[in-house]
């Protein structure tokens, strides 16, 4: 579970929000149908959001499939322990057509994944813990198991748009949208990595 630092953070809408978060208000609007509770924290600062959305953005249009992004985003989810991420990403990922069955092992049981998926996930997890310095074995492991040069580093890109809402959820201790909230993650403050 996250331990939340502070609840300082306002829940901001278009009208509160900092006038250069407004315009950035109105994209999650435009993308989502709503603004997130994430974005509606991440509005205090129009910095953190604008870059947050771009670096979203260019994951999008990056070289990874939407079974890869999820790959991505949901074990950055599940190996910083951010509920938030765990289930909008599910969500998200379910509605791009990615397997359910792919979805619940990343959340539940990652060793169901295929070997491909799974040296992507343990490549994510490489990137989410290395501190700054990748292992040879590392990027030799995740080439062999047939990836690009450039979905390695595209996936150094997700993990970095990650991070930023990972610190955010645990500062504003963010509360999952209701739209994002999938029936398997209902009530998880915890994610099991059998």
């Amino acid at each position: 579970m996250i331990e939340v630092i502070m609840t300082v953070l306002k829940l901001h809408t278009i009208d509160s929000a900092p006038l250069k978060s407004k315009a950035l208000l109105q994209s999650s609007i435009d993308n989502f149908g709503w603004i997130p509770n994430q974005s509606a924290y991440m509005a205090e600062s129009p910095s953190l959001l604008g870059a947050y959305q771009r670096a979203h953005d260019l994951v999008i249009e990056s070289s990874l499939s939407e079974e890869e992004k999820a790959v991505v985003w949901m074990t950055t989810g599940v190996e910083n322990g951010c509920s938030y991420t765990i289930q909008a990403h599910a969500f998200i990922a379910l509605s791009k057509g990615v397997d359910q069955s792919v979805v619940e092992a990343l959340a539940h049981q990652p060793g169901r994944l295929n070997t491909r998926l799974q040296a992507l996930r343990e490549f994510t997890l490489e990137v989410i813990n290395c501190r700054g310095r990748l292992s040879v074995t590392a990027v030799q492991d995740v080439l062999e198991a047939g990836f690009s040069k450039q979905n390695m580093l595209d996936v150094v890109l997700a993990v970095a748009q990650k991070n930023m809402s990972t610190i955010l959820n645990s500062i504003a201790g963010t509360e999952i949208d209701a739209r994002f909230k999938w029936d398997a993650f209902q009530g998880l403050n915890t994610v099991s990595e059998a």
